[in-house]
């Protein structure tokens, strides 16, 4: 096989003279290179295609070069030689600095390689030589989702508004039990307020001899003027991220903790897998697996573990419009069988882009199951929860940096016991910003 690829390159590079003489050389003009080269690809043979290309690079005609350089690209990606894949491209682009969609090809690669920087320095180029409309937007999604893959990154988003139920507590001053009908307290029943909400998450990605380890901390909080409502909330997780062909893979170790009413609520201790499969250029399934043990400070009858799996598919829509659909398992196992759970649940979040203004919506349905009768209600719990939002993004009027955003949301839980039926609506007007 080697000695026929051999004859195979010598033929791309001599004229026909040269070729016939000699005993067992094959002449091939680049097409048929091409189509060999596919044929072989097609078999699993990889090398040998990439072997056949790196034949053709060298051909005097500049378009067979940069085809060749181009297809190159395309089966070192496949065979998990990045630095290759942009090695071919950069090649390429060396002697047709115009050729936009290698331009793209590239910086789509870098920021697979985790080269945010050199990705959108790449997508600048490009877009100044000039991109079609329907291809300019994508452009700008892209450039916009690079942030994830850089070493390190930050986003954070502050918000405040009025809130018709702070404690996401019923409304009724009256609950039914098997003994006889309880009135609540103030706080367990719906209490409106003002909110200010924080949430900060920050990343990085750390190289261990061959291996990427993915670190992610993040952290909410939800204050209000009724300080004992308050509600903050953390997470870290560390593990290496790895590549698998197509694949991104990544275990990871994780750390939760929870404050309410300014007290330690809850400590969380367990693991995750996240796993990523593109299944087209313009669409990825996300799936994701995770088991904490949790265990709550002022109850030890709900101390469990929480296992918790979904599925998420996101796909671009024409130009600017983003659309992610996702389904959802969890299940709580605490120590009282009576405070288990299990969920399941489905969203759908369309984003849209228009020029200046992002917009967004989101439709979110959660059914919670117990497993067995509380006792005080004589019932298994059985909720039906069903949370709206919606809201845009100012994304060129910049404060410090910062875009300007409004967001509504609602949410409606419908149960057959009273403590878990409950309406709520905010509004919030804050701002949002990605380093």
């Amino acid at each position: 096989m080697l000695a026929l690829l051999a004859a195979f390159a010598l033929a791309a590079e001599r004229p026909a003279a040269e070729c016939a003489p000699k005993e067992g050389c094959v002449q091939l003009k680049a097409p048929q290179l091409f189509d060999l080269a596919d044929q072989m690809y097609a078999r699993g043979d990889k090398a040998g295609a990439a072997q056949i290309l790196e034949s053709l690079v060298r051909d005097k005609h500049p378009e067979l070069r940069a085809e060749a350089r181009f297809r190159l690209a395309a089966v070192f990606e496949s065979m998990g030689d990045l630095k290759g894949a942009a090695r071919a491209l950069r090649d390429l682009l060396a002697e047709q600095p115009n050729a936009n969609r290698a331009r793209l090809e590239l910086a789509r690669i870098l920021g697979r390689m985790g080269e945010a920087a050199q990705a959108k320095s790449e997508l600048a180029r490009a877009e100044k030589i000039g991109l079609p409309p329907e291809v300019e937007q994508n452009v700008r999604h892209f450039a916009a989702s690079l942030s994830a893959t850089k070493r390190r990154g930050l986003t954070l988003e502050l918000t405040a508004g009025p809130d018709t139920n702070i404690n996401r507590s019923t409304s009724s001053e009256f609950v039914d039990t098997i003994i006889a009908p309880f009135q609540l307290d103030a706080d367990a029943r719906q209490q409106s307020g003002e909110g200010f909400s924080a949430s900060a998450r920050a990343y990085s990605r750390d190289q261990v001899g061959q291996i990427e380890i993915l670190s992610d901390a993040a952290v909410r909080a939800d204050l209000y003027d009724k300080g004992r409502f308050n509600d903050v909330q953390m997470g870290l997780d560390t593990g290496p991220e790895l590549t698998l062909g197509q694949l991104t893979v990544r275990p990871a170790a994780v750390f939760e903790k929870r404050w309410f009413g300014n007290r330690p609520y809850s400590n969380g201790v367990g693991g995750d897998l996240d796993v990523t499969v593109p299944t087209a250029r313009d669409a990825q399934i996300s799936l994701t697996a995770s088991s904490v043990h949790q265990t709550i400070i002022p109850d030890g009858d709900q101390d469990g573990w929480q296992t918790f799996a979904e599925a998420d598919f996101l796909k671009t829509i024409g130009a600017g419009t983003l659309a992610r659909f996702s389904v959802r398992y969890g299940r709580l196992d605490a120590r009282a069988r009576p405070e288990s759970l299990r969920q399941l649940g489905s969203g759908l979040l369309v984003a849209r882009e228009s020029g200046p203004v992002t917009l967004f919506g989101e439709l979110d349905y959660t059914r919670t199951r117990g497993i067995e009768a509380q006792f005080l209600f004589g019932k298994i719990r059985r909720d039906h929860r069903i949370d709206l939002s919606c809201g845009l993004i100012l994304n060129r009027a910049k404060i410090a940096g910062f875009s300007p955003l409004m967001r509504l949301t609602h949410t409606n839980s419908s149960a057959n016991i009273a403590l878990f039926e409950y309406r709520r609506t905010r509004l919030d007007f804050g701002v949002t910003r990605s380093f």
